[in-house]
């Protein structure tokens, strides 16, 4: 506290000198003009906007509250106080906001719905609400995101941004916010989101796509982020987690900010393009708060396999803290790589001739064991990893095995929510029966190659 306001003091003096006026000048000069203002409204309304310049702001708020005294309708200083007009009665902020509240509660109350941790919510809803899942037109969302929306808040049609319902026309016009209260064209907003501190937030239909590229380049990637979940949907199921739960990815436009990033907020799997953010770290977003995102590189060959292994990787995290359990780094890559390696019969085929030149599928019981990606290990070792990986939940899911897919069904069944009982327990036997299924894993992956040669 000592430092702030030695800031703010250092910050007067600077001002003061600016003017050539020393904050004694100031005062003298602030009492001459409001002697000469007088009783006259407009006058001391002007006398207090020169205050606030100057950066005499209790003096400037002391001049707004004697000016409405006298006129009561003076728009300018209640506006300069930071009062709102409601239905032609002016009142303060705080004023205002309850008598919002009240006027909410008893429309959702005759509505029927409920109140749940200070939100209303619809009563078949309830449930969720109280595990911090809020609905909004048929979409999981924040509760700071459901009190904004409820209270007058629109998503902005391209971004699904929230806005003040009086920008609508401007945001269906092209335009979007840069900062506080500015609204440019396309090409200002791409500048201006060009800055790592203020990347574009763009909402798609299963998740959130964070990053300093253009918006038409998000435009045309963002909906790598929807298939990539819908995807993985069958590995870990469709379980509905809070909106800070959902897949938040965050793509790099340049290698040099994609390094920084992995610095920054990596844990050495970014070694492979694609990372979790490291367990302690967080990324900060309006009204979701601190989420968990994947992270990745928009390399000009490899970026949308890239974004779908990020999108999958974020949502599997996110289905399993959802329900209080901890992925085995193989199988997170193993969904990641399954999106990435194994999108299509052209891909597998490629990357799984590949790994038959790597030496193929080899050692399973060596593989879950020892299974990691660093910054240390060679390119080969890392691909071999991740595709073997990603191989593995493709032959549950695609293998033909009646007792592979069954294991991992398992599972799907304890991340999901529908069954109870110990995923590292499911996992262990997923693992026993892969390993079992070493010979039938490796005829499979010649099926791969096959199929899209």
């Amino acid at each position: 506290m000592i430092h702030l306001l030695r800031c703010c003091l250092v910050l007067l003096l600077v001002l003061a000198a600016a003017t050539g006026q020393s904050a004694a000048q100031l005062k003298n000069e602030l009492k001459t003009k409001e002697t000469a203002a007088k009783k006259d409204p407009q006058k001391l309304y002007e006398v207090g906007v020169w205050a606030k310049e100057k950066a005499l702001a209790v003096d400037a708020k002391r001049i707004f509250e004697a000016v409405v005294k006298i006129k009561p309708d003076h728009a300018g200083a209640h506006e300069a106080l930071g009062d709102e007009l409601v239905e032609g009665k002016w009142m303060s902020a705080k004023d205002a906001d309850a008598l919002r509240k009240k006027a909410l509660a008893a429309e959702y109350a005759a509505k029927g719905f409920v109140d749940v941790a200070g939100v209303w919510v619809e009563k078949e809803k309830a449930a969720d609400a109280k595990r911090g899942v809020f609905w909004h037109d048929g979409q999981v969302v924040g509760k700071e995101e459901l009190v904004a929306l409820q209270t007058g808040k629109v998503r902005h049609p391209d971004t699904g941004e929230l806005i003040d319902a009086k920008n609508l026309e401007k945001a269906q016009g092209k335009y979007y916010p840069a900062g506080s209260d500015r609204w440019v064209d396309v090409k200002e907003a791409d500048t201006f989101h060009s800055d790592p501190r203020r990347p574009w937030v763009v909402r798609s239909k299963h998740g959130t796509f964070v990053s300093t590229l253009g918006l038409a380049k998000i435009d045309e990637l963002k909906g790598l982020v929807d298939a990539a979940v819908e995807k993985v949907q069958p590995v870990v199921g469709a379980r509905v987690t809070p909106a800070s739960l959902r897949p938040f990815v965050m793509v790099a436009a340049t290698e040099a900010e994609y390094r920084e990033l992995g610095q920054q907020l990596g844990d050495g799997t970014d070694a492979c393009g694609v990372f979790l953010m490291n367990e302690e770290a967080t990324l900060k977003l309006p009204v979701i708060g601190d989420v968990r995102a994947a992270i990745c590189f928009n390399h000009k060959e490899w970026g949308q396999r890239y974004i779908r292994h990020a999108a999958a990787i974020a949502y599997a995290h996110g289905v399993a803290e959802d329900g209080g359990h901890d992925l085995p780094p193989w199988l997170l890559q193993g969904i990641g790589a399954y999106t990435s390696r194994l999108d299509n019969d052209h891909d597998a085929s490629w990357f799984g001739d590949q790994h038959v030149k790597k030496g193929g599928v080899r050692n399973l019981k060596s593989f879950f064991a020892g299974f990691a990606i660093s910054g240390e290990m060679e390119s080969k070792e890392i691909d071999y990893n991740i595709f073997q990986a990603g191989l593995l939940v493709a032959y549950c899911l695609h293998g033909g095995d009646a007792k592979a897919t069954e294991a991992m069904k398992a599972v799907t069944d304890v991340l999901s929510g529908t069954a109870k009982g110990s995923l590292d327990k499911a996992v262990t036997k997923l693992q026993t029966q892969l390993m079992e299924d070493e010979a039938k894993v490796a005829a499979y992956l010649q099926q791969v190659i096959a199929k899209g040669s």
